[in-house]
């Protein structure tokens, strides 16, 4: 009995052994493409003068699905298709999830996008909000980052920030 349940067990991971160097070689591959994707995306942000801001919203969002398109893709080449149709489902739940109530991670959403359009919100601000002084590091599709002077790092959900407003300090090298 337990020798069946170690063969049902190994026999799968047995079976990619084969197909391992292609994975690899395909999760390489894809890594080089999807850096040279967020890369060519980011130029054209550029050139098109999207705001910093808004340009890391969108490019952290293109990034998370194309690795989960990666994913998919080589759990479906190593065979293993249940997987495959998981992580491929994942995105179809992420869209469910936003259209059906999820409504902080909307509202976070839809305020990173406002911030990000906001002319007195910039990437290399220093700002003032809820007691918290810092400067913006990073913004993505839920959160600031603000660094304090002190090297501590605030996480603030985009929907907080727009609601409760902020004080522009200064403006960095702007």
């Amino acid at each position: 009995m337990i020798k069946e349940i170690l063969e049902k067990f190994s026999q799968p991971i047995l079976d990619i052994g084969p197909i391992l160097p292609k994975i690899i070689l395909g999760l390489l591959i894809g890594f080089l493409v999807i850096k040279i994707i967020l890369l060519v995306l980011e130029n054209i942000f550029k050139v098109g003068r999207v705001p910093k801001a808004l340009s890391e919203i969108f490019l952290s969002v293109i990034a998370f699905v194309v690795w989960v398109m990666l994913f998919s893709e080589l759990a479906k080449s190593a065979g293993l298709n249940s997987i495959a149709v998981t992580i491929s489902g994942s995105l179809v739940v992420l869209g469910f999830a936003l259209a059906n109530g999820a409504t902080s991670l909307t509202a976070d959403i839809i305020s990173g996008v406002f911030l990000a359009k906001d002319r007195d919100f910039e990437i290399g601000y220093n700002i003032e909000t809820g007691g918290i002084t810092g400067r913006v590091k990073k913004i993505d599709v839920r959160k600031v980052r603000l660094t304090g002077e002190d090297g501590k790092v605030f996480v603030i959900p985009n929907a907080n920030l727009d609601k409760n407003g902020w004080t522009v300090i200064d403006r960095g090298d702007k």
